[in-house]
């Protein structure tokens, strides 16, 4: 096909130059055409381009046959670039749609975490309250005690004191002869004993 087509090409450009230098000789004001050197030069012209043809078939085809791969591969890659560019539209169409939903979504689960988060620093605090409290109860009972046990030896040294300077003020020298008197009988009686 690629034959008949160069070959009615070749043809139709022919005619063309025929009627072309016909005219163009005829304007010459020579009167008459010179047919034989028409002819000549037509033939010429003929097998010039004949011979191209056949010379340049076989690298033209190539030629056009590569260009029409390239040609169709970035077609191709054209095609599956915008069917991408497609899908990427629709998803990102759909993302912004559903946009005010997850939105909601996301705020909803943010008001969540911080209440949970606030009843977890509530109960925390709670317990360490607590702890505080048993802590400072036990510092008062123990405060108490000591106090207590304080006050107690302080009221037992008065007591022995008051008792010392009550006994030394009451007994006089009569008393202590006979008190000692006493003690010593009864060590005496114990020795021998």
């Amino acid at each position: 096909m690629s034959l008949r087509v160069t070959t009615v090409t070749v043809l139709a450009a022919t005619g063309v130059l025929l009627l072309a230098a016909g005219t163009a000789h005829a304007a010459g004001g020579e009167g008459k055409p010179d047919v034989v050197g028409i002819l000549r030069h037509l033939f010429n012209l003929g097998l010039l381009i004949g011979f191209l043809a056949w010379v340049l078939r076989k690298p033209l085809r190539d030629f056009l046959q590569r260009r029409r791969l390239e040609v169709k591969q970035a077609l191709d890659d054209s095609w599956e670039a915008k069917t991408r560019a497609d899908e990427r539209y629709q998803e990102i169409q759909s993302r912004i749609a559903n946009f005010e939903g997850e939105l909601e979504k996301l705020m909803s689960d943010v008001r969540a975490d911080a209440d949970m988060e606030r009843k977890a620093i509530e109960q925390r605090a709670e317990q360490a309250a607590a702890q505080l409290e048993a802590a400072a109860q036990r510092t008062v009972e123990e405060e108490l005690r000591r106090a207590s046990r304080e006050l107690r030896e302080e009221a037992i040294e008065l007591a022995v004191g008051l008792a010392g300077d009550l006994l030394t003020s009451s007994v006089g020298d009569d008393d202590q002869k006979r008190l000692t008197e006493d003690y010593l009988g009864k060590v005496g009686k114990t020795a021998q004993g």
